[in-house]
């Protein structure tokens, strides 16, 4: 399948996971946020958030402080 990650095209097999993705591109878990189709994907949820094909996901740097 097909998806995008911040506009750019990734071919993955079917079934791939959120997590999953961002251990393939190398990113670590806690220094990525996430979102697919523009909603935010909580760290917690991402193992069980199933790519589609076609879907779209950004990662972006999180941001902190007050």
């Amino acid at each position: 399948m097909k998806i995008h990650v911040n506009g750019d095209p990734v071919e993955l097999p079917e079934g791939t996971t959120l997590a999953e993705l961002l251990q393939r591109l190398g990113h670590a878990p806690e220094a990525v946020g996430s979102a697919v189709e523009g909603r935010h994907v909580p760290r917690a949820a991402r193992a069980a958030r199933v790519l589609a094909d076609g879907e779209s996901v950004t990662l972006f740097q999180p941001i902190v402080g007050g």
